[in-house]
């Protein structure tokens, strides 16, 4: 089904875990979308169950929006490296090119775990420029090399995520000033995914690279459509990273943009293990993001304190931040320390 030009298509993955974290996600989408707009949505599916379809169909019910459930093989990724919070469903991503309507040529790629603040019909309406995808970097490894790329580096480096988000970058023949970006908010060119067999390529890399996978799919992506992407505004994808760097100084973002990225996300992606919808998450969108499960079929809703080790997870989580807070006050102690001692 090609779009009329006035159609945004959007591409979600989520299994029945994340059923209400999808519910948001579309939802926030859909109440900031320009009303002459259309969305044609398609889902891939890693298990959702009938009963929460029917509940994100009743969550997506204030306009018209066209929703087409597609079942990705889960045999072509299942072999892959996962960790911590993360499931295979990640890599239903990469499998776009394979199982949407050959019609579908360009689409909005959305993680289920954002809060869109802003009419993504600006996203869509952006000029590809011949680029394979359109994406932010991201803040918290924003360059495969930080250590090449950053001229604060040795102000910013503790705050990053990491470094080195490809380490085997020189065999792969990646340039270490090269940005990297998040995959949580793309736009894809699926016509340029299929010429280039995005997803053979991706594929493989996983497979001969996993002893050095970062950050799963991404890590591939960012390896195969080196020098074929082009970068988006950062407030398209805001991190939780955004709020790790105490000032603009030391971070690796110029300061009207890490004020802008802090102030006023376009679409807040929650890439922490913490999640809005977890007890303990302490996000500075939290709230907001609750308010908007309650425009979602799933209204009322609240976590509850987990029973089994409740406690000590809430010590830890009131613990972490003074600890943060001492090791940077530590850093800054002897960085004026050393400054004096060479003004003397």
């Amino acid at each position: 089904m090609t779009t009329a030009s006035g159609d945004l298509t959007v591409v979600c993955a989520a299994d029945d875990a994340f059923a209400m974290p999808l519910a948001v996600t579309v939802r926030s989408a859909l109440e900031k979308l320009d009303s002459t707009r259309r969305l044609q949505l398609y889902i891939l599916d890693g298990g959702i169950t009938d009963a929460s379809k029917q509940r994100l169909l009743a969550s997506w019910n204030l306009r018209d929006v066209s929703v087409h459930w597609l079942r990705p093989d889960p045999s072509l990724v299942n072999d892959l490296y996962i960790s911590r919070h993360v499931n295979f469903i990640t890599y239903y991503r990469l499998l776009m090119p394979w199982v949407l309507p050959s019609e579908v040529e360009r689409v909005i790629f959305l993680d289920a775990d954002l809060l869109v603040r802003r009419n993504l019909a600006e996203l869509w309406d952006h000029n590809q420029q011949g680029a394979a995808c359109l994406a932010a970097a991201d803040t918290g490894a924003p360059y495969i090399d930080a250590q090449v790329a950053l001229r604060n580096y040795d102000r910013c480096h503790r705050f990053l995520v990491a470094s080195q988000p490809v380490p085997n970058y020189r065999e792969l023949g990646l340039s270490p000033t090269g940005k990297y970006f998040n995959a949580g908010v793309l736009v894809v060119d699926i016509k340029e995914w299929r010429k280039l067999d995005v997803t053979t390529a991706a594929l493989r890399c996983l497979r001969q690279h996993s002893q050095h996978v970062q950050w799963w799919d991404q890590y591939a992506l960012n390896v195969v459509l080196a020098g074929r992407w082009k970068e988006l505004d950062a407030r398209w994808n805001q991190g939780v990273h955004a709020y790790t760097f105490p000032t603009a100084g030391e971070s690796p973002l110029e300061p009207e943009v890490y004020s802008a990225l802090r102030r006023d996300p376009w679409i807040v992606h929650f890439t922490s293990q913490k999640k809005p919808w977890h007890y303990f998450c302490r996000h500075p969108f939290r709230r907001e993001y609750l308010a908007a499960i309650d425009r979602t079929d799933w209204r009322g809703w609240r976590p509850e304190f987990p029973e089994r080790d409740g406690m000590r997870q809430w010590w830890q989580h009131q613990i972490a931040p003074l600890r943060h807070a001492v090791k940077v006050g530590v850093v800054r102690a002897k960085r004026l320390t050393r400054s004096r001692r060479t003004a003397a």
